[in-house]
């Protein structure tokens, strides 16, 4: 027998994507993405909440009895591989890694966001891709000026 507070968040998850304009068939797909397993039934509790949590922030008004996930590790925030990257990528530039004033300009350039901190997880995908490119213009143009010094054509 289900329990009352699974049958609660099965029953919320099937209202939310119904809010939402899923059909079945998307949103079996949308769940069998999420979780890996198109049916709600085959969910565990911890997924099934998340997966609540998740419609809930794609634009579904539903009240959730749980509270949202804590912290700065939210379905919105940066991955920790992408901070890695953002760091290592900050520390290529010469840069003393994330608290440092040049990342926060280029941040505050990319993102119109004041802080690295208050990024979200598409601004770090932007913030990545402009330091990558940042970087790569960096070493073509030293390797150039290697090449000019030599006297040799590029």
């Amino acid at each position: 027998m289900v329990d009352k507070r699974r049958r609660v968040l099965l029953a919320l998850a099937h209202k939310a994507a119904a809010q939402l304009g899923m059909d079945e068939e998307t949103r079996r797909a949308a769940q069998a993405a999420f979780a890996g397993h198109a049916s709600l039934r085959d969910f565990t509790d911890q997924q099934l909440l998340a997966w609540c949590w998740e419609l809930k922030r794609r634009g579904a008004d539903i009240g959730i009895p749980a509270p949202p996930p804590r912290g700065g590790g939210g379905w919105g925030r940066p991955t920790d591989t992408q901070w890695a990257e953002i760091e290592r990528l900050a520390l290529r530039m010469g840069w003393s890694g994330l608290d440092d004033g040049a990342l926060r300009g280029f941040v505050r350039r990319t993102c119109e966001v004041e802080d690295a901190r208050f990024i979200t997880r598409g601004q770090a995908t932007a913030v990545i891709s402009g330091l990558r490119r940042w970087v790569a213009q960096r070493e073509r143009s030293a390797g150039q000026r290697a090449v000019d010094r030599r006297g040799c054509m590029a």
